[in-house]
């Protein structure tokens, strides 16, 4: 392989890395905004259910934020 050939392959993984990134961080913000403006009608369901779906939830959301700044911030070798 030559070594345009490489650097080709290098971009098209540089550039697939930041949009899936960017696509991870914006699932991560929608989920952590949904999660903060509709929980309040789950306490219905008990105090312990609602707060262990809002802590799991939460968890889950800044995950997801988190891994999408990683990828956006790391470089693909």
């Amino acid at each position: 392989m030559s070594k345009r050939e490489e650097e080709e392959k290098a971009t098209g993984f540089v550039i697939a890395e930041k949009f899936f990134g960017l696509i991870t961080l914006i699932i991560g913000i929608l989920t952590f905004y949904y999660t903060y403006s509709s929980l309040n009608s789950i306490a219905d369901v008990g105090p312990k259910v609602a707060l262990f779906v809002q802590v799991f939830m939460y968890a889950v959301s800044i995950g997801l934020i988190g891994l999408g700044i990683f990828l956006m911030l790391t470089r693909a070798s």
